[in-house]
């Protein structure tokens, strides 16, 4: 954990910078983007441009961080430091990267980080239930042990759900709300949404600047998309002129 959040970060940036600066290199030795030796605009375009930004790995990271460190974090406390940390350097290194390194990224929505949002919400309740089962283990905080007479024999646990009031209580407390929380969001998740508990008032809608499809192709490709379409409802038995297939 230590080694993905303070190492792996910085050796994607180093990766980012060395790898396009080593291919320039070897293409021109003055490093002038003008003296190449690419006989084509588009591999000169791919060599000395940068790269595409991908930032759908990115949120898959962070995903697997947050369910790693909320599974461990309340047995092993020193995820959270590690994992506060690995988020700090994963911001620093990709707004480095986006900034100086890769081309601008497209337009988009919200729509990628309310779904990883809406991933998220799972892992407070995974703490709680799971940190609830680590709190009560009987044989650490409670010193209880069944013993057994040889090795071929499995000790029983007794490590059993106790509705009783000591150190796992508010744990078990929470974990029920949050149980309970995520059973009203499915049962009556439209009409919270109807009365404003959502995760965002209005959709964001996104210009991306994109022609028309048609006219982004050529005549003779949109022409042969018309006639498919005109023969594909032909075998479904309408007419092209018909009303019913609009």
């Amino acid at each position: 954990m230590f080694i993905n959040a303070v190492i792996i970060p910085y050796v994607g940036l180093m990766t980012t910078i060395l790898i396009p600066a080593i291919k320039r290199k070897l293409d021109s030795k003055t490093m002038n983007p003008f003296d190449t030796k690419k006989t084509s605009m588009a591999a000169h375009k791919t060599l000395w441009s940068g790269g595409d930004y991908i930032i759908h790995f990115k949120y898959s990271a962070i995903l697997n961080i947050s369910y790693i460190t909320m599974l461990y974090g309340l047995g092993m406390p020193a995820l959270f430091p590690c994992a506060a940390l690995n988020f700090f350097n994963q911001y620093i290194v990709e707004r480095i990267i986006v900034a100086w390194y890769m081309k601008a990224p497209a337009a988009m929505d919200d729509s990628l980080t309310r779904n990883c949002i809406s991933k998220l919400r799972f892992a407070p309740m995974i703490f709680l239930i799971n940190g609830y089962w680590m709190l009560g283990n009987v044989q650490i905080f409670k010193n209880v042990w069944t013993f057994i007479d040889d090795s071929s024999q499995s000790m029983i646990s007794k490590h059993h759900a106790e509705f009783t009031i000591n150190w796992d209580t508010p744990t078990m407390t929470f974990a029920l709300y949050a149980v309970a929380l995520f059973i009203i969001q499915k049962v009556a998740g439209d009409y919270l949404a109807q009365w404003g508990f959502a995760m965002a008032d209005k959709e964001i809608q996104v210009d991306e600047d994109l022609p028309n499809f048609y006219k982004s192709i050529k005549l003779s490709h949109a022409d042969e998309l018309v006639k498919e379409n005109e023969n594909m409802m032909q075998n479904f038995g309408f007419e092209p002129n018909d009303p019913d297939t609009i």
